[in-house]
């Protein structure tokens, strides 16, 4: 990759213009000329916005925004030095007028798979036989690479290299090698009458296994919000598909071969477990990860998520250090990158709950849901914002889209227990109770959701069977009190009463039970 500073243009390998933001742009040409130099944040905020009063946010942003753009390869040559500035690695032209990326030490590794997958969108097949829809094939790929480049665990390969690449032969192994890409979506475009129909296809690149395939319709009234469709629809077959395929690589590595990106998948199914010894497995797997890569904005929101539900559930004994350490981790996710969907839902979420910063958490969640309406999680998220802020009929409208958008996802009682939650504090305790039932079902050890049980079981009068919910409680938490509950954060003091109160109709005792 080279930079030339007097033409300001970045090319590719093969020699085709790089794309940026203006401001990410400036910032990229004053990093390499200055190559091989640590800038401080401070001038690089100076240099970058004159006469502008910008944040490190900003900031955060630009460099997430380049590094995207130097992709697999590159990406490393941009360094973070912690609390110094960053450093753009690169040889200067004889004549100090341009900069070559070599690839970084441990770089090519990565491409090759030690760190985040990549996936080339292959323009798909048009056997429309109408030469005047053709377009709808090459739309359909072009929304689907800006959608799926939205999901920040993976990269996705740029249009360019994409749609060049030579694809008659169907060879996946070879087309995966030329892009440097792990899996490649490729798939075909037909019509029948007004009906399109889109077959597609995820495969892993170096083996040729198909990994995912999917088939999607509509019709021609309106092609364009057909297009938008499909690619929301391909995007969120994808991802739990892609996720599980590399979670599977992740398993059958040597421990002794493991870096920041295995670390993190492997806490995943742990995590999703919800156990107490699921959830303390997946919290050393994530602190390993952040040891092995400080900066992975990933492991920090996991981390933060699963800190604070330890908590939450009575699993650790630190509880108000617990709370401090989820959000502190969610915020500096968002500090790293400040348009990362699981940062800023992460950071939402703990700053509610943890931090009763009702004003912060509301703006994060605005953030997350204006730049990723289409992700499960962000809608999860920010659905517990608007639960503990008491907006509950609009908490409910987000766990509904979640639960469309992913109607097959592995922690689908996380968007029932938001529901329960919406509910309990809606005082529908006829609700809340089938709904908590029905999260005890999939997840039996879930205490969250019998504690919601017993109080809405307490609360509707049947204070017979919140009592043997409540045994249940004690046997999943044996040392679990009233004065303990009230140590939980539940929005506004209102609330609290609520809960408090249904935890007391039935029987929790005030102190644990062994004093």
């Amino acid at each position: 990759m080279m930079i030339l500073i007097d033409q300001r243009e970045v090319r590719d390998d093969d020699g085709r213009p790089v794309e940026l933001r203006r401001r990410s742009f400036n910032l990229l040409m004053l990093l390499a000329d200055n190559a091989g130099q640590v800038i401080s944040k401070e001038a690089l905020i100076d240099g970058n916005w004159p006469n502008v009063t910008a944040s490190d946010e900003s900031l955060a942003r630009c460099i997430s925004d380049i590094r995207g753009a130097l992709g697999v390869k590159y990406r490393h040559n941009l360094r973070t030095f912690p609390g110094r500035g960053y450093l753009l690695e690169g040889t200067k032209t004889e004549a100090g007028n341009g900069v070559r990326l070599r690839c970084a030490e441990g770089a090519a590794e990565s491409a090759r798979g030690a760190e985040k997958p990549s996936l080339a969108v292959l323009p798909f097949a048009d056997m429309t036989g109408d030469a005047d829809q053709a377009y709808l094939a090459l739309g359909i790929a072009d929304d689907l690479i800006v959608t799926l480049s939205r999901i920040r665990w993976f990269y996705v390969i740029g249009r360019n290299s994409s749609f060049a690449v030579r694809k008659e032969d169907g060879d996946f192994r070879r087309i995966g090698r030329e892009l440097g890409a792990h899996y490649v979506l490729a798939g075909t475009l037909r019509r029948d009458g007004r009906r399109l129909r889109l077959t597609a296809r995820l495969v892993e690149a170096e083996t040729c296994r198909q990994v995912w395939a999917g088939r999607f319709e509509g019709d021609l009234d309106d092609v364009f919000a057909l297009q938008d469709r499909i690619a929301r629809d391909v995007t969120l077959a994808i991802e739990p598909s892609l996720q599980t395929a590399e979670v599977e690589k992740a398993r059958k590595k040597r421990t002794d071969d493991l870096g920041a990106y295995d670390l993190y998948l492997r806490s995943l199914p742990l995590f999703h477990s919800y156990t107490r010894e699921g959830f303390a497995e997946a919290e050393t797997l994530l602190r390993m990860a952040l040891m092995h890569d400080p900066n992975y904005v990933d492991a920090h929101a996991a981390l933060a998520d699963c800190v604070g539900r330890m908590a939450l559930n009575g699993w650790r004994d630190d509880i108000e250090k617990a709370y401090a350490e989820s959000c502190s981790l969610a915020e500096r996710a968002v500090l790293a990158d400040p348009e990362h969907p699981a940062a800023l839902a992460t950071a939402a979420w703990a700053s509610a709950m943890f931090g009763e910063k009702f004003e912060r958490a509301s703006d994060l969640a605005e953030r997350a849901l204006a730049l990723h309406p289409d992700t499960p999680a962000i809608r999860s998220y920010c659905g517990w914002v608007f639960v503990y802020t008491g907006q509950c009929q609009r908490a409910i409208e987000q766990f509904e889209a979640a639960r469309r958008l992913s109607p097959l996802d592995p922690r689908s009682y996380f968007f029932l227990l938001g529901l329960a939650g919406a509910r309990f504090f809606l005082k529908d305790f006829e609700a809340t109770i089938t709904l908590a039932r029905r999260i005890i079902v999939e997840s039996p050890s879930h205490i969250i959701a019998h504690r919601f049980l017993a109080a809405a079981l307490a609360l509707s009068g049947r204070k017979e069977d919140a009592r043997i919910v409540l045994s249940r409680i004690l046997e999943l938490q044996p040392d679990y009190s009233l004065e303990h509950a009230r140590r939980s954060r539940m929005g506004h003091d209102w609330m609290m009463t609520l809960w408090i109160e249904g935890l007391a109709q039935a029987g929790l005792p005030e102190h644990e039970a062994h004093l």
